[in-house]
């Protein structure tokens, strides 16, 4: 044999019994990836937990409508902010991504201004009885003057559903809580 080339399996080289040529391997991994690139494409990410989804009541950012621009200037300036579901209220956060935390951050309060379309009675508290989405856990916080500026806590990161009441009135709204 010296003197010769090797012989391949193309040409008719012997191969050990029962295990494929390398060009038959390769085939084979070419069909087979495009099946798995697919299957792995298609395939749906882990479920987040109900609390961490997002809000379905997303933090907008744009003038806030013209009963609660009070002492905002220009009037017409965008601005992070929740509208309550009845529109009776609007909730006006001071960040245009996580302006909540749980726990608080040491060196940011959880600031929110609340703002009322309704009529509000002088010393009528305002109070948010919240539910962290799809938990059990609950907070109850009451604000003493009402609607108006105010620092809310609540106990855990996630999504709450916060129903408010005040002066007679109810709404709701939806804040997100980021970690801290």
């Amino acid at each position: 044999m010296a003197g010769h080339a090797p012989r391949t399996a193309g040409d008719g080289a012997r191969r050990r019994k029962g295990i494929p040529s390398q060009d038959v391997r390769l085939r084979y991994a070419l069909a087979v990836l495009p099946i798995l690139a697919a299957a792995a494409c298609s395939a749906s990410p882990a479920p987040a937990p109900v609390s961490a989804r997002s809000c379905s009541a997303a933090l907008v950012i744009s003038p806030l409508p013209a009963w609660a621009r009070s002492g905002f200037h220009p009037p017409g300036q965008a601005m992070p902010h929740v509208m309550g579901v009845r529109g009776g209220i609007v909730a006006i956060l001071w960040a245009r991504r996580d302006a909540l935390h749980a726990p608080p951050l040491a060196n940011v309060a959880n600031k929110i201004l609340w703002v009322s379309r309704l009529a509000v009675q002088p010393g009528a508290p305002l109070t948010i009885r919240a539910t962290l989405n799809g938990t059990s856990r609950t907070a109850t916080r009451e604000l003493p003057n009402g609607p108006g500026p105010s620092q809310v806590n609540l106990p855990a990161a996630g999504c709450w559903t916060l129903n408010l009441s005040w002066s007679g009135h109810r709404d709701r709204v939806e804040l997100r809580y980021a970690q801290s």
